[in-house]
């Protein structure tokens, strides 16, 4: 018995296979590549919703991004209320994105920061920047707060690093976020010296999650401090 036969009446065995070289594969993975970006758009703006209902954004503070593939990320644009953004709001960059960019001028100004993490780390799909007042708080102490004693905060938060202070959007402070990610430690929440903190997971929801029970934990710790 010879080789089945296909509609166009070729042996099935003899027609090519469509694969991603193929129109079909391109348009495919693109479509495939546009609905991973429209679901982390969504994600960014659900995060930001949380974060500013929870008052650790306000206005246009923060920025926030999720890598899109492997050398890609999608970021907050520049001057946006972090707590009313929609699928607009978000400028795709690459990790060695040209310096003159188009991009990099639309994005918000420390996308430095946020290349600096995923560059350094291939665990990291997502960094939230924001301001949150207790952690701050710690910031500008220069000592981040003790969450030995809080079971959930250790395995979810982990190591908290530090950051000294350099001018925000700056290669400099990218840099000595690069450095503090790189640490022996592999700290996942950072503390920037009087800009607030950063918070990196494996998504969205877990990196927007460590940022709200550090906060509330660094915000328990120092109601405990006030004299009674």
């Amino acid at each position: 018995m010879g080789p089945s036969k296909g509609r166009s009446g070729e042996p099935e065995g003899d027609r090519p296979k469509r694969n991603i070289g193929s129109g079909v594969g391109r348009a495919a993975a693109s479509a495939r590549l546009q609905a991973v970006r429209i679901a982390l758009c969504h994600e960014l703006i659900r995060a930001g919703r949380v974060l500013s209902r929870r008052g650790i954004v306000v206005a246009t503070e923060g920025n926030l991004s999720a890598r899109l593939t492997p050398e890609r990320y999608l970021i907050t644009r520049q001057g946006r209320r972090t707590g009313e953004l929609t699928t607009r709001d978000f400028v795709e960059l690459g990790v060695s994105e040209h310096e003159d960019s188009p991009a990099r001028t639309a994005a918000s100004m420390e996308h430095r920061v946020h290349r600096a993490a995923y560059g350094t780390r291939r665990d990291v799909e997502a960094v939230l920047h924001a301001h949150p007042r207790a952690l701050t708080a710690f910031g500008i102490r220069g000592v981040p707060p003790d969450i030995s004693k809080f079971d959930e905060a250790r395995m979810l938060v982990g190591p908290i690093g530090m950051v000294g202070y350099f001018p925000s959007g700056s290669e400099s402070l990218a840099d000595a976020v690069g450095r503090a990610l790189e640490a022996s430690v592999r700290p996942s929440l950072l503390l920037l010296a009087n800009h607030g903190a950063i918070s990196v997971g494996q998504s969205v929801d877990e990196a927007l999650a460590r940022f709200e029970v550090a906060e509330h934990i660094a915000a328990t710790i120092l109601a405990a401090e006030r004299p009674k």
